[in-house]
């Protein structure tokens, strides 16, 4: 997020910083959007988040701008922020007025498939896992000035989009294409928390919020890619318990326990279990609250922009 260093609100900026490969607009102005290119390994992801960080601070800095990774803005509120005016952006505002809502960020983690049956499985195996893929990232308990109770207001927030959530089944390749269809045929207008990505060939896992800390966010990229290495052929899940476990992952309950046991012998064979297992720390949204509680909320952002480095 791009926010005024005096005032820490969010601040309109992103097409000023736009040059730069990996570097791209999302839907508001206060957004900016990083795209690491195809990494072989969870420390070449690491360099180039940290690298991409670094282009986007001096790029904002040279603009008059700060920049604060988080989930959510502590408290500018997102209807009143300013609208990136390109034609997929005005096309969804038009069709989900409530898109405005969407001031949010998250990290999404794409692991290469070697086809889109196998992709299909995959899915199947990493959805029950996502609430605790969420519950390591959560990093956004403020939303438009208020203490949310949860610590993933994002979580909440997104289920307000259409064909938002757990993805429908899929028998086979034939299923999705037929989801997509009814879809209007972009499957980049959907917003599941995890989906096949053809186009790129990966299964793209959307569910984690932007963490402040650049490790954090490479740490969990190391753990989803050992999550889909660790996958087998299993029952479909529940999509109804998988969204009362999403519901609890938001509010910081979730078997992260069992998911790092389960993911261990896939990080120690990749060689990330180091990268990851710091994981079991306390996830960054407790220190939001701990300095909004303390200091109120424009402390909170100008914390943000200082740990975002």
């Amino acid at each position: 997020m791009l926010l005024d260093p005096e005032t820490c609100a969010a601040a309109p900026g992103v097409e000023r910083l736009l040059g730069p490969p990996g570097v791209k607009t999302e839907l508001f102005a206060c957004l900016v959007e990083t795209n690491t290119p195809v990494c072989e390994s969870a420390s070449e992801a690491l360099a180039e988040l940290v690298r991409l960080r670094g282009v986007v601070r001096v790029a904002a800095e040279r603009e008059g701008l700060a920049v604060a990774a988080t989930g959510s803005h502590p408290f500018s509120a997102p209807e009143e922020q300013e609208i990136v005016p390109e034609p997929r952006y005005l096309a969804l505002l038009a069709e989900r007025p409530a898109a405005r809502r969407q001031l949010v960020c998250g990290l999404h983690v794409h692991v290469g498939m070697a086809s889109l049956e196998h992709c299909l499985e995959t899915l199947e195996f990493v959805l029950p896992w996502l609430p605790a893929v969420l519950a390591f990232s959560l990093n956004s308990p403020y939303l438009a000035g208020e203490d949310t109770g949860l610590l993933s207001a994002r979580a909440d927030r997104l289920l307000e989009l259409p064909r938002a959530g757990p993805p429908p089944l899929f028998e086979s390749g034939e299923g999705w294409a037929e989801a997509i269809e009814r879809a209007g045929g972009d499957y980049t207008r959907i917003w599941w928390d995890v989906r096949p990505h053809p186009s790129l060939g990966t299964l793209e896992v959307r569910m984690a919020d932007q963490p402040t800390s650049v490790h954090r966010s490479a740490a969990i990229a190391a753990l989803v890619q050992a999550l889909c290495a660790s996958a087998e052929p299993v029952e479909p899940a529940d999509r109804g318990a998988y969204l009362v476990a999403r519901a609890a992952a938001a509010a910081g309950r979730a078997p992260t326990d069992e998911l790092l046991a389960l993911v261990e012998p896939a990080t120690r064979e990749l060689g990330t279990w180091e990268l990851v297992e710091p994981l079991r720390g306390p996830p960054e949204a407790q220190r939001q609250l701990d300095v909004g509680r303390r200091d109120g909320l424009v402390a909170v952002a100008a914390d943000l922009v200082a740990r975002s480095r």
